[in-house]
């Protein structure tokens, strides 16, 4: 007996101890959870702005290309009239075709910046979705080891006793079923009698309140 007391206590105690470390991975593998999901929260608000301003950029090009075509038509109104106007005028048109030539290269640098941050963005998602598989997974393996420990570990405090509870609870619901099982047959007929009696004044109410009208 005292070894059985003394190998159940040693089986309790290294169980613990697992579960402590299990424990310490769940709290680890939340946290690098946490941590992947603040990284990916910052991406996306990266990612807007990156979005935000290629949207921008895109509508100064519009822009400039429309003063490009602007200036060009006014240089020529003013050639004939006066020269320093019209070439004051390409000037405008060079400086903004300069601008157009800058703001397309800034596109396609924001345009390869989305994409490699679009792309980091679902390698966050499906690791923090991998992750939380993996930790769902152990956790139920923790639920059962715990199941598990309690059956082995059956003669400590009440889970020894808990089949004796379900034999109880059991014998209890049959003494209640039962309690409405036993059928009473002179109970019976006066239920039924009773209950012709209330109808049969109910249709007597019923015919007296039509004849009256």
């Amino acid at each position: 007996m005292n070894f059985m007391k003394r190998w159940t206590t040693s089986v309790s105690t290294s169980f613990d101890w697992v579960m402590s470390q299990v424990e310490n991975h769940d709290a680890l593998v939340g946290a690098a959870i946490r941590e992947m999901q603040t990284a990916g929260a910052k991406a996306r608000v990266q990612l807007d702005r990156v979005r935000r301003d290629g949207e921008r950029m895109k509508r100064r090009v519009g822009e400039v290309n429309e003063l490009i075509v602007l200036w060009n038509e006014r240089a020529v109104k003013a050639g004939s009239q006066d020269k320093e106007k019209a070439l004051e005028c390409l000037r405008r048109k060079h400086q903004s075709e300069r601008e157009a030539k800058n703001l397309e290269a800034q596109i396609a640098e924001h345009i390869r910046v989305e994409s490699q941050l679009t792309a980091d963005l679902k390698v966050i998602d499906e690791r923090i979705g991998e992750l939380r598989r993996k930790k769902n997974t152990l956790n139920a393996r923790q639920y059962r080891a715990e199941a598990l420990k309690a059956g082995q570990l059956g003669e400590l405090g009440l889970i020894g006793e808990i089949d004796e509870i379900f034999d109880r609870w059991e014998v209890k619901l049959g003494q209640y079923e039962g309690s409405f099982s036993a059928a009473d047959p002179l109970a019976e007929e006066y239920a039924a009698e009773e209950e012709r009696s209330a109808l049969e004044a109910e249709l007597a109410t019923l015919v007296e309140r039509v004849n009256q009208k």
